[in-house]
Formats: C-alpha cells, structure tokens, sequence
C-alpha cells in the first residue's frame, strides 16, 4: 500500500516541473498497477488547493478539471482511500510530539500517522517524514527507487 503525498501529486501533473516525466511515469505505473494505490482527504485537498493556484503551477488547472483528476484516480481498481483508524489520534500524538511536528511539519505528521495506521508508505521527496519512527517512506527520484 502505497501512498503518495501532496510533491508527488504535483510533480506527476505540472509538465513543467523538472521531475515530471519520472514522477509521472512513476505514479502511473502505481495508479495502473496491482498494488494499492492509497490516497486521502489531506493529499487529495492538497493536490485540489496546489494544482489550481497561479502561484504554485505555472498553468493552473481549473476546478473542474483538477476534480476529474482526482475522480480518475479514485475510480482506478486498485485505489483506497484512507480514514484515520480508532488509534489515530494516539498514533498521531505519538509522531507528533516524538518529531516535535509543529507548524507546517504538523501536516506531514497526519499523513505518517495515517500511513503508520494503514501499514502504508508513504512516497514523497520531502525529507521531513524521516523524522517520524515507524513510517516506512520510499522517494520514487531516489535513483536506488527508479
């Protein structure tokens, strides 16, 4: 079960990110794979915020389309999507304050407790999830994950 964060979301959709033809080949071959594709409501709203904001993508998406993105996804065979579990909270207090997760790295402690709940990894470039103990992470541009 795999599940990608908000950068990979991004990277495999704005063609003129430099990552995005890896990135993109890579979420393919997850989404049109055997393996759970997992997703949540914090990357899906997330993706749903970036990808239509001027600012953050040099052509935005319009609402409409960046929703039929995401419905194109969700309606892929191997795709789940993940509820916080009856020991999110606990687990989300655990990572947070074992990682001092405030601010911004308070969001990535939400989705690493929600990966830790599922058994999930987690797959993104953003080196802060290393600071959660017990979230198995995988970065596709890694060379040694290519």
């Amino acid at each position: 079960m795999i599940l990608p964060d908000v950068n990979i979301l991004l990277y495999s959709y704005n063609k003129g990110d430099s990552r995005f033809d890896r990135t993109r080949r890579w979420f393919e071959d997850l989404i049109n794979g055997t393996e759970p594709a997992c997703f949540c409501w914090e990357t899906i709203n997330g993706f749903m915020r970036l990808s239509t904001n001027s600012r953050a993508m040099p052509n935005p998406f319009s609402l409409s389309e960046a929703f039929s993105i995401v419905d194109e996804w969700l309606q892929c065979p191997n795709a789940i999507m993940l509820e916080p579990t009856k020991n999110h909270q606990a687990v989300l207090k655990a990572v947070s304050i074992e990682a001092n997760a405030v601010g911004s790295l308070y969001s990535d402690a939400v989705l690493a407790a929600l990966a830790i709940s599922h058994n999930a990894i987690i797959a993104s470039t953003d080196r802060d999830f290393r600071l959660f103990k017990g979230l198995k992470l995988i970065d596709p541009l890694a060379a040694d994950q290519m």
